[in-house]
């Protein structure tokens, strides 16, 4: 609607997320198989064998070519890793999966 914000902005301290990048034709079929493997990792497929819990935000990062005139095929999928399991993170079984440390972030969400 033409006036309302269609986005907020967060922002995030230092922190760790869950990452996989995905590359594949279509953008929207990057982001769904991402954020299929990383449910199966929130759900149980990590070194702790529990349940993780879902957080806000599951982000996604669209890549640009170098000169950033165009985006590319490949996405990142991210989940910010709850509070109780940042010292600690569970190690994904999926190796495609990566645990990174991210410095202070800002997120717009919709």
């Amino acid at each position: 609607q033409l006036g309302d914000l269609l986005y907020e902005k967060r922002q995030y301290g230092k922190a760790k997320w869950a990452c996989i990048k995905m590359k594949e034709k279509q953008y929207e079929q990057s982001i769904c198989l991402g954020f299929m493997k990383l449910m199966r990792y929130i759900c149980e497929q990590n070194s702790s064998g529990l349940y993780l819990g879902i957080t806000i935000p599951i982000v996604t990062i669209v890549h640009t070519n170098e000169s950033q005139s165009e985006m590319t095929q490949s996405v990142t999928v991210a989940y910010y890793l709850p509070e109780v399991l940042q010292d600690e993170p569970p190690h994904p079984f999926d190796s495609d999966i990566i645990i990174e440390e991210w410095p202070s972030t800002i997120v717009y969400s919709r």
